[in-house]
């Protein structure tokens, strides 16, 4: 039984997710490290913390074998892995490249989101830890 109560929708609501992100901190932080942020960039760490939340309440219904498989035949998580694969973020941010979204999670890794990079095409990424000034 896939459960579909936990999966993405469509589109994300910034409001409705329940995240209270702070534009001018982003802002604050970005022009201390000279980047230059665009949606793209918030709605991959969005997407990153949903996931993060979604695949923790599958494992605690499912366990972990079963909550994995179930975001891998969404095709959220790249094949055989915990990483989420970077096909499913390009379709979030509309580029037709996955450089587009490695550059993106490159920017968020500066700005101090630990984030596990898996290359290859079964490859991925994983937000492991968010910076003190996210809290």
């Amino acid at each position: 039984i896939l459960c579909d109560r936990y999966m993405l929708p469509e589109r994300l609501d910034f409001k409705n997710y329940g995240k209270d992100l702070d534009f001018w901190t982003f802002l604050e932080q970005a022009y201390e490290k000279d980047l230059k942020l665009d949606l793209g960039h918030f709605i991959i760490l969005c997407i990153l913390l949903y996931v993060n939340e979604t695949y923790a309440k599958l494992i605690e219904e499912f366990g972990k074998k079963k909550a994995r498989k179930i975001l891998e035949e969404k095709e959220i998580f790249s094949k055989n892995s915990d990483y989420i694969s970077g096909e499913y973020l390009k379709k979030y941010i509309k580029r037709d490249s996955r450089g587009a979204v490695h550059s993106r999670i490159k920017d968020l890794k500066s700005l101090g989101f630990e984030i596990h990079t898996k290359p290859g095409f079964l490859g991925g990424y994983k937000l492991l830890k968010t910076p003190e000034w996210f809290k």
